[in-house]
């Protein structure tokens, strides 16, 4: 073989490995988003999550979040506005005439808020970073 065909090789092995890199790649995480912008209230953690606070409405909030780190989905419910993620789950609800924040790893979000996750269909497994778009995609 000559040096074409070992640059053709590596150029598919570098194409192929940066292909890997990126699917496994969490792009939307929010935790650097909400340790850079919110105050951390360690009194407040419960359920597994860690709890920040902040002097913004909870809808505020969401949404300064899933600007940051879109989220997959957001739902709401009772004041309550959850985001998720295919690692966290990320909880904001209203406390002291502003916002406390919960971020859950996607296991221990799911279990303490499942009662909720049910009712939307939300697996307790966390989503694949993945978002598809296979035939019919985009109609």
């Amino acid at each position: 073989m000559n040096w074409k065909h070992w640059t053709a090789i590596v150029v598919v092995l570098a194409l192929c490995c940066g292909g890997v890199f990126l699917m496994n790649s969490n792009f939307n995480n929010p935790t650097g988003t909400i340790q850079s912008h919110y105050d951390r209230a360690s009194n407040l953690d419960e359920g597994g999550g860690k709890a920040y606070t902040s002097s913004l409405s909870p809808a505020t909030v969401a949404d300064q979040i899933d600007d940051d780190a879109e989220a997959r989905e957001e739902r709401s419910s009772g004041g309550v506005y959850y985001l998720q993620y295919s690692k966290h789950i990320v909880a904001v609800s209203p406390y002291r005439g502003g916002s406390k924040i919960l971020v859950h790893d996607y296991r221990s979000g799911y279990n303490h808020y499942s009662s909720v996750f049910i009712l939307w269909g939300w697996s307790s497994s966390p989503p694949s970073p993945f978002r598809g778009g296979g035939p019919g995609s985009g109609k």
